[in-house]
């Protein structure tokens, strides 16, 4: 069965003798998708039935057919379908959950609120204000400014999130890095804050930057890591992870009710991203230039 495609019916089809082998597709329809290909290089090509049963060959004239090859080798590069590598869960296993920093955290968060309870000015010396920070030096209040709680459900929440989102984090880039980036990018996250609204008055406490902290750092690394495997895929899946982020981002940290801390909660979630993606980089580079010890 031969069935010949000509681009323009005009052209003399070509001897028997004449037509070359240029690709072999498992049905009819792929062997026309890509005879369509050669169509609009301005080629004549035919379908023929393979030696070999239920294959399908598409042939063209000897002159153009190195070129329609490339042509036809780049078409099927570009709609090659994404496939995702096997996955194995020994990346993700490779560092423990780190509960202890994590139940640690929770304690301090604890006995810091009862404290609050205790010396009602601690507020006033510790929480994250921008006329503090800037106008009066008082480093320590981006930092302190994270254990700090207005009230218990403030303090549950956050702990709810935070508790879920660090045990994430210390399993992509281990618990000490982990807890060193959350609590670095929650501090940072509060000083910039602090540096946009300054010589304005700003205010604010809570463990909220840190955990959105933790869901950027976790976006980056997952960023990172897909980037890392060469697999070719859309841009868009590419920083999937980091849209997830966005919304949950949105979701979770921006409820515009006044007493929200939006910003920190922006500043600390980008904060993490940027520390996740070079600290992702760096674990996936690790691992390919680490080599098994000689036994």
């Amino acid at each position: 069965m031969n069935e010949r495609m000509n681009s323009n019916p005009n052209t003399e089809t070509p001897p028997e003798e004449d037509w070359v082998h240029v690709g072999r597709y498992p049905s009819l329809d792929q062997a026309y998708e890509h005879g369509l290909v050669v169509l609009a290089m301005g080629e004549a090509c035919r379908v023929t039935e393979s030696e070999v049963p239920g294959e399908w060959e598409l042939q063209a004239e000897p002159h153009p057919a190195p070129k329609i090859s490339e042509e036809l080798d780049a078409y099927g590069r570009e709609a090659a379908p994404f496939v995702i590598p096997a996955w194995s869960g020994k990346e993700w296993t490779r560092h423990p959950a780190g509960w202890g920093l994590t139940g640690l955290w929770v304690l301090v968060l604890l006995a810091v609120f009862y404290w609050q309870d205790v010396d009602y000015k601690l507020a006033d010396r510790a929480a994250s204000s921008s006329v503090g920070f800037i106008g009066r030096g008082e480093w320590w209040r981006p930092f302190t400014g994270l254990f700090l709680h207005a009230d218990l459900a403030h303090l549950m929440g956050n702990l709810a999130g935070g508790v879920v989102f660090a045990g994430l984090v210390a399993r992509s880039v281990g618990p000490m890095v982990g807890w060193l980036l959350i609590l670095g990018c929650g501090t940072l996250g509060n000083a910039l804050v602090s540096r946009l609204a300054y010589p304005g008055s700003f205010v604010s406490l809570g463990a909220s930057t840190a955990v959105f902290a933790a869901l950027g750092i976790l976006c980056g690394a997952g960023v990172a890591e897909v980037f890392h495997e060469r697999v070719k895929m859309p841009w868009m899946r590419i920083f999937a992870p980091l849209f997830a982020g966005l919304v949950i981002l949105g979701w979770l940290g921006g409820n515009n009710d006044g007493n929200t801390d939006i910003l920190g909660h922006v500043f600390g979630f980008g904060s993490g991203v940027v520390a996740g993606i070079a600290t992702g980089a760096y674990e996936a580079r690790r691992s390919e230039i680490r080599v098994p010890s000689a036994t």
